[in-house]
């Protein structure tokens, strides 16, 4: 029975990780984008918003929406 805890804790995890490392490398892709002079002031500012939106816990992951949906 513990064995089994464990195997689903470690499933969480790494379930958990792969979450952050997308989460991560979106980020990084958005501030590449603002980094770009091709965007105009108003996409710059809606990914700026975006950004301080993720930060601050405020999005959902498209997972977690589809559940919520379910």
């Amino acid at each position: 029975m513990g064995e089994t805890l464990l195997t689903n804790i470690n499933k969480r995890f790494d379930t958990l990780y792969k979450e952050i490392k997308l989460i991560r490398l979106r980020l990084e892709a958005l501030e590449e984008m603002l980094s770009e002079e091709e965007l105009g002031e108003d996409d710059k500012k809606a990914l700026r918003e975006a950004l301080e939106e993720h930060r601050r816990g405020e999005t959902v992951s498209l997972e977690e929406a589809l559940r919520r949906t379910e």
